[in-house]
């Protein structure tokens, strides 16, 4: 009769029996391995999230930035070309939907329907 056993472990730190038959200076380091991966796991989501947030920012302040300088264009034309000062008002008024409610529509279809990524 023969008997076998198979153990697995995830993550970085080992079940506690196996931790256990090593010396104190190596369980030391394997916990402090194990908080090191973890803090570098968040900082690098953080850092993530961070960019996302700022790269949105930015793409904000320079639609908007983009959308005010089209109107002030239109306004100045319009007393010379109330057609061409129509003309840029509405595609500037389109660019402007397109800029802040498209993403936010595309979004949440994605979201609603994940296999079309």
């Amino acid at each position: 009769m023969r008997a076998m056993r198979h153990e697995t472990f995830s993550g970085p730190i080992p079940p506690a029996e196996h931790l256990n038959q090593y010396d104190e200076s190596v369980r030391r380091l394997i916990v402090q391995m194990a908080k090191d991966e973890q803090k570098h796991a968040h900082s690098m989501r953080e850092q993530g999230l961070q960019g996302a947030i700022n790269k949105d920012r930015r793409g904000q302040l320079l639609g908007g930035a983009i959308a005010i300088t089209g109107l002030v264009v239109a306004a100045v034309i319009a007393p010379h070309s109330a057609a061409a000062a129509a003309v840029i008002g509405t595609l500037d008024l389109f660019g402007m939907v397109a800029l802040f409610v498209a993403p936010r529509v595309l979004d949440k279809r994605r979201q609603d329907n994940p296999k079309r990524r």
